[in-house]
């Protein structure tokens, strides 16, 4: 029996493989489907071809994108070829079990994880596994919601009036002090603090409800 090692480029495969392709340029997470949208005339290529991308406008992941690409077989050029294409890029994202009201602190046992296109309607979704810790909801949803990121915000961990320790380093150097908050400041935020002993003021950064950290 004779086994023929050259196969047909279609449509299915030439997508399916410029998906492949702009997933690893991007690193993107998830699954990148490509569409072409104009008439695909197949090619007849070896089966250890290769896609290569040339360059992408825009040069990112869109819903549209126009992609120049290469085609090789065996270090063999068979053809360069431009083409408009739409995408679209399927991650695990956030939905709601229940209504969430305004305010509330976020945990993942709040949500249900469902695959979508985050290039089209679902476009800023925050996607599952991200950590929730440190946010709250800005504003309240309903139950089967996707989570978005402008739903969020920080939670306010320490409070104008606080009295917090201060971590302090640089040059060799590590001190803790006690020190005072003169404003509201979330997580990874940076604070107005003063000295409670020098009563010096400096900027630090918040890391938790009782501890912030400054370089010296």
């Amino acid at each position: 029996v004779i086994r023929s090692n050259k196969i047909l480029l279609d449509r299915l495969l030439i997508e399916k493989q410029l998906g492949e392709a702009l997933s690893h340029r991007y690193q993107a997470a998830g699954e990148v489907a490509a569409f072409l949208t104009r008439q695909w005339k197949s090619v007849t290529v070896g089966t250890n071809f290769i896609v290569k991308i040339q360059d992408c406008l825009p040069d990112e992941l869109t819903s549209s994108t126009f992609v120049r690409f290469s085609i090789w077989n065996e270090g063999i050029l068979v053809g360069q070829f431009a083409e408009p294409i739409k995408l679209a890029h399927y991650l695990n994202v956030y939905f709601s079990k229940m209504p969430i009201e305004r305010g509330s602190r976020l945990t993942p046992s709040m949500f249900l994880e469902r695959p979508v296109d985050v290039l089209k309607q679902y476009a800023g979704s925050v996607p599952g596994k991200s950590p929730l810790n440190g946010y709250q909801l800005g504003s309240s949803i309903k139950a089967s919601t996707p989570l978005k990121w402008n739903h969020l915000s920080k939670v306010t961990l320490v409070r104008k009036g606080k009295i917090v320790n201060v971590f302090a380093s640089g040059n060799g150097i590590y001190v803790t002090m006690k020190g005072m908050s003169l404003e509201d400041g979330v997580e990874g935020g940076m604070v107005r603090i003063r000295n409670l002993s020098s009563e010096k003021e400096f900027q630090a950064k918040v890391l938790n409800e009782n501890s912030v950290k400054v370089h010296l």
